[in-house]
Parts: structure tokens; C-alpha cells; sequence
């Protein structure tokens, strides 16, 4: 009777340090989205951040230029980049705190972009200023996103390769 007692006592140990080495999800769910989810989200990123570059550093391009731009090019993949932001949902709790740290970051840059375009028709010097810190808000909110996602990832045993 003891050596029965003895022997479920060590599967029941063995069990249970099993199941504390399983797989983590958040870790599993990490992964798929820096490899999987994020890539499509960030080439929609950079060619808004591209774009927006290109036309800012145009020392020939006027406020029509500009309003232009932003119209046809930049506001349409802002848009289409929150999204594709939305659109994407992680499997756990832990990355869709952080995603959503992104979803705000690209949707009040998409807001900047909006003040900006008003301000270059209008010509508004000053609306141009609350949209200029709308983008500073922006970066300043993905900047916080940059530095969760390396947190979850160091916590989560996650490494760049």
C-alpha cells in the first residue's frame, strides 16, 4: 500500500511539474504577433511615415501640394493601416493590451493627418500647430507601445533573432 501511495504521489509530481513546463500562451501568442501580424500593420506604417517624410522634406511643395498629398496618399493608407490595426486581434489579454497601445498610436496620427489637411486648405498656421501635436501625441504613444512590447517580450522569454 505505501509503495502504490508512493508511486501516485510521484506521478502526481511528475504531472504536476509537467503541466508548469507547458507551453506559454502568451509567449505562443507573442510570437505569431511579431512574426505573423505585426509585418502586414508596419508596411502600412512605413509607407504612411514614407509618404508624410517625402512631402514634409519637399522644400518646393506649397500648402496645395501638401493638401494634396495628404488626401490622396497619406490619409487613405492612415486609414487603411488603423484598419488593418483593428482588424487584427491577439489570441491573449497580455499582446492585445499592448495592440492596443498600437490601435491608439496609428488612430491619432490618422486624427493628425485630418487637422493637417484642414490646416494646409485653410492655410492655418495655428491648426497646423495642433495637428503638428497630434503627431508628437502619436509618436509619443507608439513609443510607449515600443517599450510594452519589449517588456512582455523580455518577460516572456522572447528574443529578437
Amino acid at each position: 500500500m505505501r509503495n502504490i501511495i508512493a508511486i501516485i504521489s510521484a506521478l502526481l509530481i511528475c504531472v504536476t511539474a509537467l503541466v508548469g513546463c507547458g507551453s506559454d500562451p502568451v509567449q505562443d501568442d507573442l510570437i505569431n504577433y511579431i512574426n505573423n501580424q505585426l509585418p502586414e500593420i508596419a508596411s502600412l506604417e512605413t509607407k504612411v511615415t514614407t509618404e508624410y517624410d517625402a512631402i514634409r522634406s519637399d522644400s518646393n511643395a506649397d500648402d496645395a501640394a501638401f493638401a494634396a498629398k495628404l488626401k490622396d496618399v497619406i490619409i487613405p493608407a492612415s486609414a487603411e493601416l488603423v484598419a488593418k490595426a483593428k482588424a487584427t486581434v491577439p489570441a491573449t489579454e497580455e499582446v492585445k493590451k499592448v495592440h492596443d497601445k498600437y490601435i491608439a498610436a496609428a488612430t491619432v496620427q490618422g486624427e493628425a493627418f485630418d487637422i493637417l489637411l484642414d490646416a494646409a486648405e485653410k492655410s492655418d498656421g495655428e491648426l497646423a500647430k495642433t495637428g503638428t501635436d497630434k503627431l508628437n501625441e502619436a509618436d509619443k504613444v507608439s513609443k510607449e507601445f515600443l517599450a510594452d512590447l519589449e517588456t512582455l517580450k523580455k518577460d516572456h522569454g522572447v528574443e529578437n533573432k
